[in-house]
């Protein structure tokens, strides 16, 4: 009575079914169910603005001036926190609800052909490798658009310090080509990015999992209250820091670009 049988989580999304050869996953479905569940609300929210807010606009208004005030803080300037809005804030949200959206009742005791029809999107290491791609890719971008395409690129390769280096001194040229091998580590950097971004996502996220299938194998009565709420901080947490990061990674872009400009 005190235990109960729980499958450990794959690392791995399960296969449900193929359309045209093409295998459509758990975590897929999941990240459908999501992303139909914004769409809705975004409809929704359209339709019931008004110049007289309504108790629920003003709530939803408050939850927006409140992250725009942790984005400045972040930034250090309310105009940046205002253009990171958009891409933060949807990080955030799709983030926060993919990773508790299993923790509703009867949603994973779904199945079809024997696999759980639901995935944790965040428990995909596919899911968030793209998500941190496509975010080092925007910053990266967004830097080429402030500083220029050859200028953005003379951040990782110094050619011309190391000219204008040796044209000084033989010390400032040598201190050039240091500075010269330092950018060529900052390419490194950019792509370690978007491994350490992906890989402490879905590392506490797949982790959870399965110590939550461990201890709910022990103690199926004590563990279950407790270990869902905390997983719901967790869960929330994890999407912060994800967010917070990408406001961050933004932010030393452009800032890099215009101190260099």
């Amino acid at each position: 009575m005190f235990q109960v049988e729980v499958a450990q989580p794959t690392v791995q999304p399960e296969i449900v079914f193929s359309v045209l050869d093409i295998p459509i996953t758990n975590a897929m479905l999941t990240n459908v169910f999501v992303l139909s569940i914004f769409i809705l609300l975004a409809v929704l929210l359209s339709r019931r603005t008004s110049h007289i807010p309504t108790t629920f606009q003003v709530l939803v208004e408050t939850m927006v001036e409140s992250f725009i005030s942790l984005l400045e803080q972040i930034t250090g300037a309310r105009k940046t926190a205002i253009q990171l809005l958009g891409l933060v804030g949807a990080i955030f949200l799709y983030m926060g609800v993919s990773n508790i959206i299993l923790l509703l009742p009867g949603l994973s005791s779904f199945m079809y052909n024997g696999v759980g029809v639901f995935r944790t999107p965040t428990n995909d290491f596919n899911t968030t490798f793209s998500i941190a791609l496509a975010v080092i890719v925007i910053t990266n971008i967004m830097s080429i658009k402030v500083f220029g395409l050859f200028g953005h690129f003379g951040k990782f390769f110094k050619f011309k310090e190391v000219y204008q280096g040796f044209a000084s001194s033989i010390g400032d040229g040598c201190l050039a080509i240091i500075d010269f091998l330092i950018g060529l580590l900052d390419i490194v950097s950019e792509l370690a990015k978007v491994v350490s971004l992906s890989l402490r996502l879905f590392g506490n996220m797949y982790a959870g999992e399965v110590l939550a299938a461990i201890l709910l194998g022990v103690f199926a009565i004590l563990v279950p209250a407790p270990w869902l709420a905390m997983n719901l901080l967790v869960g929330v947490l994890q999407a912060l820091v994800f967010g917070a990061l990408t406001a961050a990674y933004y932010t030393l872009a452009v800032q890099v670009a215009e101190a260099e400009s």
